[in-house]
């Protein structure tokens, strides 16, 4: 059990170093074309090791409309985030995605009819306040900061329609299928106006994001394999303990205390949701024994 969470604590350390490329790519390339190469790369990356390794992919035969619709939302979420580092600190950005989880839950109890408990609404009205915090430090709204959630709002529907969807296959072949696709999606509105000029820096940062893309799948696959998803999950928000330093020391990027607290808000509230699984927890003492459940978890089935 450890380490699995060891593993998916790696796989959130190497995430924001994603982020960071694509920012950087951000500054002479559109946010189509940093999703497309990411994609790209990443599944070439994959079809390589299937090839060495002799792995088979797994084209699934059924639910080939929902793996469209689905992989639509995945890129449609990163076209979101990569467009709000364009132009809003990493971290800022980074935390308007990691509404997500709540949103996805949000989406199971209006389309799918799960139940509404005390867990879901506490940590929805904690997601949604700090969403707002970072949104308005000002008294204004950020455009940037806007696209960071609206990707956080896509892929919440992209989690809540995965977790419905029948299996198709194994991870692996997922992941190349995925990134096939999904570049395959973009690829006319990455190459819209023609074919970008991309400097040699620009090169070796669209491989180097291509390839820890799919270090961080594999990880976080890895992790799941020897981990419950319940012990894992608190540790996605990992990602932003990972993005600050990153934007500080790549980018000078000072978070301002608007920020940190709506961050803390973002990932309150989606680690108080994901306490809706145990049923037996008041929702509202559960607020303050988020820390003692998740280790007692962790203790128990180390």
């Amino acid at each position: 059990m450890r380490i699995g969470v060891g593993i998916l604590v790696a796989a959130m350390a190497l995430t924001p170093l994603t982020d960071g490329f694509s920012k950087a790519l951000s500054a002479d390339q559109t946010a189509f074309f940093i999703v497309f190469s990411r994609y790209f790369v990443a599944g070439l990356i994959a079809l390589a090791i299937a090839v060495v390794f002799r792995k088979p992919i797994e084209i699934p035969n059924h639910d080939r409309l929902g793996q469209v619709f689905r992989t639509g939302l995945m890129m449609g979420a990163m076209s979101a985030l990569i467009y709000a580092l364009s132009i809003v600190p990493l971290a800022k950005a980074v935390g308007g995605f990691l509404i997500a989880p709540v949103v996805a839950s949000l989406i199971s109890v209006l389309l799918y009819k799960e139940k509404m408990d005390g867990f879901r609404f506490a940590g929805a009205a904690f997601s949604f306040v700090g969403a707002y915090v970072i949104l308005r430090p000002e008294g204004s709204f950020e455009l940037g900061t806007l696209m960071a959630l609206l990707g956080g709002v896509f892929l919440g529907a992209y989690l809540a329609t995965t977790r419905r969807a029948c299996a198709c296959g194994d991870a692996f072949s997922t992941l190349v299928v995925q990134c096939i696709l999904g570049s395959v999606m973009l690829a006319p509105l990455a190459f819209w106006n023609g074919i970008p000029d991309v400097s040699f820096q620009n090169v070796t940062y669209i491989v180097a994001l291509g390839a820890v893309s799919a270090i961080c799948h594999f990880l976080t696959v890895a992790a799941y394999n020897r981990a419950d998803a319940s012990v894992l999950a608190p540790f996605f928000y990992f990602n932003i303990v990972f993005a600050i330093p990153v934007g500080y020391f790549w980018f000078n990027e000072v978070p301002t205390p608007a920020t940190l607290i709506g961050l803390a808000g973002i990932t309150l509230g989606g680690v108080i949701a994901m306490l809706s699984t145990n049923a037996h927890v008041n929702p509202f003492t559960g607020i303050f024994a988020v820390p003692w459940q998740f280790v007692k978890n962790f203790t128990l089935k180390a």
